[in-house]
């Protein structure tokens, strides 16, 4: 599982650098970045080319809109938004890593130098990491075979050019959110490190008898050694807070792209599935082949919807954990040594004063209400959608 792990690791970066999304180099032994002119000079051709096939798929080819004369306008009108959308999400975020490149260089270095402080993390979040990246491989292999099955009877070399640069932008998207759920599974995995610890010092502390001399040297000395304990764990939880908002921050812009793309594509989806149910002659050219692809595609795109947004879950609940074990101190039957009330004291009050919060722009937080509220609200876009489809047409 370790090997796999290192070889998808290998794939995302090989993947990133093909793509262009990925403009500096880094040293898979030892992780060190730099930049380098040949890594420069390929970054900023394949975005050149990339927007080039771009232009020319969407001003002059009829291809995509050849897909739905059979059906209503509203369908061209939908799939046109999101495929904008997409593209739109898309240079946005490879501007954004021009524009950050430098400070990604010292976040991959930031991250590597804690994971060199705790090899055992890679161990927690391993599971995590292949099944995310066999998701992505699956979804945006199906969407190619889809893409070229649809399209076959049509095809032309302006619009397989065109096909290619649209899979370009998935494949794309589908770098940045390998690279932040690899981040966010790293800092979770850091995070579980951190309550294992802090379980065991309010184990040993819980296990003190009575404090009954304040002299006893035995019982002081245990109190400091759980203390200076604590303190680290403190300090390493500060460390890796502030790397996750460090790296909240550069990520902001491509996140806030990201849930634009996740929201329009569901919403279009659930009109889709409506549209393939009443238009019956909508998929009657497909092949058997292309309705499976299509039907693979569908769940495993959302299989990996799942998995991106239960990864910021689990890591903010990480973080809520540990205030639960900090309260149990409140539950122990006798008193501690000033040292070790000091440090428990200074801990959560660390905690109290630095809330961790995943934001985007200060518009909404990354947690399970707010992800609670846009799917809500994209059943009842999907359904005015739906609704105003069967009302016109």
């Amino acid at each position: 599982m370790p090997d796999m792990v290192k070889w998808f690791v290998r794939i995302s970066y090989v993947y990133g650098r093909l793509t262009g999304i990925l403009n500096f180099e880094i040293d898979l032994k030892t992780g060190r970045t730099r930049i380098t002119r040949k890594a420069t000079i390929y970054s900023a051709c394949a975005n050149v080319c990339l927007m080039s096939l771009l232009a020319h798929h969407f001003w002059r080819s009829n291809g995509m809109a050849a897909l739905w004369s059979n059906v209503s306008s509203l369908h061209e009108s939908v799939f046109m938004l999101v495929s904008w959308m997409r593209v739109s999400c898309a240079l946005a975020a490879m501007a954004s890593r021009w524009h950050h490149r430098r400070r990604y260089m010292r976040l991959i270095s930031s991250f590597r130098c804690l994971f060199l402080k705790n090899p055992e993390v890679m161990r927690l979040c391993r599971r995590g990491f292949v099944c995310k990246c066999c998701l992505a491989i699956v979804a945006e292999s199906m969407q190619f075979l889809l893409a070229i099955l649809m399209m076959w009877d049509k095809r032309t070399f302006s619009l397989l050019l065109g096909i290619w640069g649209v899979m370009t932008v998935t494949a794309i998207i589908n770098v940045i959110i390998t690279q932040y759920f690899f981040a966010l599974g790293n800092a979770r995995g850091h995070y579980i490190l951190i309550n294992r610890k802090l379980r065991e010092v309010l184990a040993e502390a819980q296990s003190l008898g009575p404090k009954r001399n304040r002299r006893n040297g035995v019982f002081v000395t245990k109190c400091c050694f759980l203390a200076d304990r604590l303190d680290e764990i403190a300090q390493t939880q500060s460390e890796l807070q502030a790397l996750i908002e460090r790296m909240s921050k550069i990520y902001e812009l491509q996140v806030l792209c990201l849930c634009i793309t996740y929201y329009l594509t569901s919403v279009a989806n659930g009109y889709i599935l409506f549209s393939i149910y009443k238009y019956k002659n909508m998929t009657q050219n497909w092949s058997k082949l292309g309705l499976l692809a299509g039907a693979v595609f569908f769940v495993f795109y959302y299989a990996d919807c799942l998995i991106n947004a239960y990864n910021v879950f689990y890591l903010v609940e990480a973080h809520q954990e540990m205030h639960k074990l900090l309260d149990q101190r409140n539950l122990f039957r006798w008193g501690l040594d000033e040292r070790l009330e000091s440090a428990f004291d200074s801990f959560e009050l660390s905690l109290a004063r630095k809330p961790l919060n995943l934001q985007c722009f200060g518009l909404f937080q990354l947690n399970r209400s707010s992800a609670y509220d846009v799917g809500s609200s994209i059943l009842i876009n999907s359904v005015l959608l739906i609704q105003y489809d069967m009302q016109n047409y």
